[in-house]
Order: structure tokens, then sequence, then C-alpha cells
């Protein structure tokens, strides 16, 4: 989302004036888009800020830092870091691009930072890719579930579902760009829910109307688009329809993200996670029966407040069940704000490195095995680039978003291709061109 959000930012200020400068030192303006989903996210900005603070004794610039932490902290933030002269939430962004418009004409008050975190309300942008030939398509903004855990509901708000016909003029829009692949987003696409004006009387479109009526749209028109990702799903909220859609014929890839957070019935009730393990599993196998050779991914979240040595070799046992095809594992770290940071932190840090270790160890071996069962099959890519160890070999993404090299030219980049996967190099397959 950030990066969709920070695309669409840069082709704002290029309409009133700015320019990307070569690099950070020799900026005029720069801009930290901050997120808070973790704590260690921020102690990347914290790091920053040190950095850019020392720059402002050898040069005079502005500093606006935007998002999240912005959201979060408003004014702790400035009195934390007072060379900040910006400080944007996610809900003004709009009256940033007018601020640093006024900026191109000297508008701002040089010694008074401008605060830009209080009202407003989120305006999803018009275009938010400016290059390249993959793209992120915001569709819906916020989120209602409200997991104890988590600081996005309150730093993004309460779900907010995009205009269809925006969406789809945004995808015809980025098609004359020569975009070739498309990812919508939201905090959980799957609760996305347009009610709005149209020639229908109570017109109404869920994540899978609007899914089949882009997939219907482009394959209409023959489209440059050839393929359709989304994130990220929210278990409680992935319906039978969706999987029937992706079953079908479409332009949408067999991935699904699918955060499971815990194997423990126990410690997901505490979490506020609304599903049980039973139902995810349940939920996994409909999955599985309707969509041949899906992907499927997921969130571990390891050391919740209450986690015991049941708790966690449940998750285990959940991860050998599902068998996922890759999971994004880390331990669990208290966000002031959230339910959870008021619960005793009871797993200890050395406990949480062993377990997120064993996680870790277990998920490799699991998709090791799953690799190596797919060697042999001819697959349709999309290659993104040369690869790092040997220019004369491609980079290409498959549709499970596995990557594989192959031998090519640099002129393929940015096309489809079919290639046979012929053996594994670390977590990445090599294959030839078919």
């Amino acid at each position: 989302m950030n990066k969709a959000e920070s695309e669409w930012l840069e082709n704002e200020l290029r309409q009133v004036g700015w320019s990307r400068a070569p690099g950070a030192e020799g900026a005029d303006l720069v801009i930290l888009n901050t997120c808070s989903v973790r704590q260690t996210a921020e102690n990347r900005i914290w790091g920053r800020l040190g950095f850019y603070k020392r720059e402002k004794t050898k040069r005079p610039f502005k500093l606006a830092v935007m998002g999240c932490m912005g959201e979060r902290l408003k004014q702790e933030l400035l009195k934390q870091a007072q060379h900040v002269d910006i400080l944007v939430g996610n809900f003004r962004k709009k009256d940033f691009i007018s601020a640093v418009s006024a900026e191109v004409r000297g508008g701002l008050d040089p010694d008074k930072p401008l605060l830009l975190t209080e009202g407003g309300e989120y305006v999803f942008g018009e275009l938010h890719s400016v290059s390249g030939f993959k793209a992120y398509i915001p569709i819906m903004h916020g989120c209602n579930n409200f997991c104890s855990y988590c600081i996005v509901p309150y730093v993004r708000g309460r779900e907010v579902s995009r205009n269809p016909d925006s969406i789809m003029a945004e995808i015809s829009r980025l098609e004359k760009k020569g975009i070739r692949e498309v990812t919508l987003l939201g905090q959980n696409v799957n609760s996305y829910c347009y009610n709005g004006d149209s020639r229908e009387q109570d017109f109404h479109l869920n994540f899978s109307g609007l899914l089949e009526r882009i997939n219907y749209n482009l394959k209409e028109r023959n489209s440059l688009v050839e393929r359709l990702r989304f994130l990220t799903s929210h278990p409680k909220d992935l319906s039978d329809e969706l999987i029937e859609l992706m079953s079908g014929d479409t332009l949408l890839c067999r991935h699904i993200h699918l955060p499971v957070q815990h194997g423990s019935n126990k410690i997901l009730k505490s979490m506020e996670r609304g599903y049980t393990r039973e139902e995810y599993l349940s939920l996994v196998q409909r999955i599985k029966n309707s969509i041949t050779n899906v992907s499927l991914t997921t969130d571990i979240l390891i050391g919740f407040p209450g986690e015991e040595e049941e708790d966690f070799k449940a998750t285990l046992d959940l991860m050998e069940a599902v068998g996922f095809d890759n999971a994004f594992t880390y331990r669990y770290n208290p966000r002031e704000g959230t339910k959870a940071f008021s619960m005793e932190d009871t797993v200890p840090s050395e406990v949480k490195q062993e377990r997120l270790a064993s996680v870790i160890e277990l998920q490799s071996r699991t998709r090791k095995g799953l690799q190596r069962a797919k060697t042999g099959r001819v697959v349709k890519v999309l290659v993104e680039g040369t690869s790092k160890r040997n220019k004369r070999e491609l980079l290409a993404r498959m549709g499970s978003d596995e990557m594989v090299v192959f031998p090519g030219s640099g002129k393929q980049i940015g096309s489809f291709t079919r290639v046979e996967l012929l053996s594994l190099k670390g977590n990445t397959f090599t294959g030839k061109e078919i």
C-alpha cells in the first residue's frame, strides 16, 4: 500500500512542479512515507530521521514525515524530531500536495512546522504507478476487524471501498503505459463492498463481483494486462463465490495470501481473529479442492501473550497440515494503542526466538518439498529483469509468486513467456524457455 501511495504522491508532485532528485543528499524536499505495522518498521524511520538531522547541518531542505507514524504519533513525533518540517497523517495527503505546491512559490512558514494530522478523509488517487510494467492499485482502505495485536485500524481508519468505475479507469490508463500485471490492494480486499450511484437500483458490488467485472473487461478488450493479483485476504471473509471464480478461466493468478497468524484456538480467540483453526483448515480444503495448482502463502505470529508450548505445537501442526508455499514469520512485539498492549508479555524473548527458528525451519523444509514437486512443469511467467548473478539470464515471476531464472535477452523484460522448470537453486527455479 505504501509503495502504491508513494508512486501516486510522486505523480502528483510532478503535476505541481517538482521532479525526482538524483539522490536524497541533493533533494530540496525529502519525504519519508512511514509504516507502523511492526516496531522494526518504525525503528528504521527513526534511523533515517537521525541521518537527515545530520544532513540538515550541511544544507537547507524540507523534511516531511508522512503516513502511519504521523497518524499514530502526531505531535509526539515532532517533539522527538524537531527538525521535521511537515508532518502528514493518512487523511491529509491532498492537503500536503497543496502545501508543497505553495512551497514552490515560497508559501510555507520557514520557522513553524506544518502539522497535517487532524481531520480530513481518505481520498483514493487516480494513478498509483508512474513507471514499469507492474502496478499496485488500491481498491479499498482501512480495516474494521480490530485484531487485538494490530495497529492498522487505528492509523488507517474504517473500511472505505473505491468506486469500481475509478478502478477501471485507472487500469485503462495503466494499459497505455505498458502495464502487464495489476495487483489490487486493500488491508482486507475480501471485504470490498461498494454501494453507490448507478443506473441499477440498489447497486451493490462485492469483491468477487469486482474481480469478475475487471476480468471480463480485460479479456473482452484483449488487454495488455494479462495477470491479476490481490492482497491481502482475511480468512473469515474469503467467500466460496471467490473460490469458484478463481477456479475458472480467468486472468487471476492462482495464488492466495491467507494470513492464519496462529494454529491455536486459544490464541486465535485472544487475537480476535474471528475464526477457529477448524474453520481455517476447512477453508483451505475448499480452496485446494476447487483451484488446481493453487499456491497458498501466509503470516505466522509467534510469541503472542499467553502462548504456551501446546499452542506453539498447534501452530506447527497446522503448518504441516496445510503445506504453505511460503510464510512470512515474525515475533510478537507490543504496539501501543492496540488491545494486546495491556496484556502481559508472557513469552520470554529467547523462547520467542527458539520457536520462531523452528517455524522457519519447518516452512523452509515444506517449501523445498513443494518446489521439488513442481520441477518439470511448464508455466507462464512475467519477465521482471536480468539475474544479478548472470546478466545472460532473465529473472521472471510465476503466477504462484515464485521466481525462475532462465537464459534469455534483456529485450524480453516486461513480457510474458512460457518456461519449463528444470531444477532448484536456493529458493529460485532454473528453467528454459519453451
